[in-house]
């Protein structure tokens, strides 16, 4: 048996398993991107397209066919300030190399940006300083020593020339006035609203909306997503490696119309129907027998009270399934949110089909799931709730006598 006074794994922090504060940067990243494709709406800026992690973290294609690479890179606050000397700043600076030297003058700049403070002491290991002298120089012959082992050691990475390390160089910019881990997405949502013709017309909650589905579009475009929508017959067609090639380029590439389509889909996006968490049900709750005796006072027949137990079951599992698979409190969001849609639904077809004269619980269930299928139909948000599921979610809810099938109540009698 466990001792109960011992440390127990769900009440204290993990260590050594930074999984999670990767995929932050990760997302943080994205949401970057996201804020630089802002620049598509502002017509005051040269760009023509956004690339998603091609060839640089985010590549910028300008409207004279030249183009910006940018590397962003974050670090926590107890880490070092950037030097020149930092392996991750010089692998930046020899991928602009050979960028240069595989795109010779297709590059009009290259960008190092980070939320980390960069060294600033004026010598050989200050980025902006060391980058500045290399811009106002002529050649690469009068830089002082330290800048001349700087730029041998991105030659070297990047298996160029000299003069190829020294031109991507003389392009590049270091900069440090990225917005903190916590702040990227309010920082694209103040990005967004001055561009976005219309904002202003629609409420915050809106706009938050619409900057998530554009800074999620960016993730996809990061990975390989494309590959989702490729034929499973894709081996058989006549060149198999440009149908990929097309495919990974569109998913990556963003131009006006393409943002403009993802904020609508974002602004579309209905709101969960969201309460006090305290308020929340769980799964797994309620009377099997109240919902046979409640069903059976409605009409329904045998068959029809065991498809509604089988169903109810299953709406049972789905729900599990939510909390277990969703962080925190989503799943229980979901469920939430289902529960309110079913019970509104089934208040109506109650009104609907009530009557003192007769049992109507089969006209009541026959209603109900008309307004299921209506429901679908006008894009509500069901997750991945097939009708069924949401039939047993409103099982569940009769099993917790939140809904009735009948006038009679003959259950609180027993």
């Amino acid at each position: 048996m466990p001792d109960p006074l011992a440390q127990i794994p769900d009440a204290i922090p993990a260590t050594g398993d930074p999984g999670d504060d990767t995929a932050r940067r990760y997302r943080y990243q994205w949401t970057y991107a996201a804020i630089i494709c802002c620049m598509l709406l502002d017509e005051t800026e040269d760009v023509e397209e956004v690339f998603c992690e091609h060839h640089e973290d985010v590549l910028v294609k300008h409207t004279d066919a030249t183009f910006t690479g940018i590397q962003v890179k974050t670090r926590s606050s107890d880490q070092e300030v950037w030097k020149t000397s930092d392996r991750a700043f010089l692998s930046s600076c020899a991928r602009f190399a050979k960028l240069e030297a595989g795109f010779p003058g297709r590059f009009r700049a290259f960008k190092f940006l980070t939320n980390h403070p960069l060294y600033s002491a004026g010598n050989g290991k200050d980025l902006c300083q060391v980058l500045a002298t290399i811009r106002v120089a002529a050649t690469k012959a009068g830089l002082p020593k330290t800048i001349l082992m700087f730029l041998s050691k991105v030659r070297k990475d990047a298996g160029c020339s000299e003069d190829v390390a020294f031109a991507a160089l003389s392009k590049t910019q270091a900069s440090d006035d990225l917005p903190k881990l916590s702040d990227i997405e309010s920082r694209l949502r103040a990005t967004l609203n001055p561009v976005w013709k219309g904002a202003e017309e629609y409420s915050c909650s809106s706009v938050a909306r619409a900057a998530r589905a554009l800074a999620n579009e960016c993730g996809r475009a990061s990975s390989l997503a494309h590959e989702d929508t490729l034929p499973a017959y894709l081996p058989l067609v006549s060149h198999p490696a440009g149908t990929e090639l097309a495919a990974r380029l569109a998913g990556k590439r963003f131009d006006q119309a393409r943002i403009l389509d993802i904020l609508n889909q974002g602004l579309n996006e209905t709101a969960l129907l969201e309460g006090n968490p305290d308020s929340w049900s769980v799964p797994g709750t309620g009377s099997s027998g109240l919902l046979m005796k409640k069903l059976d006072a409605g009409g329904l027949s045998a068959v029809s009270c065991n498809s509604a137990e089988d169903l109810r079951n299953k709406a049972d599992h789905l729900a599990i399934v939510w909390t277990k698979k969703h962080e925190g409190t989503s799943g229980l969001k979901r469920y939430d949110h289902i529960r309110s849609l079913v019970l509104k639904d089934s208040a109506s077809a109650f009104e609907a089909t009530r009557s003192q004269e007769r049992s109507f619980g089969r006209q009541m269930l026959s209603e109900l799931r008309a307004r299921f299928k209506q429901r679908r139909q006008d894009g509500s948000q069901l997750f991945d709730c097939t009708d069924e599921h949401l039939e047993g979610f409103a099982y569940i809810l009769t099993s917790e006598c939140k809904v009735q099938w009948s006038i009679d109540r003959p259950w609180e009698a027993e």
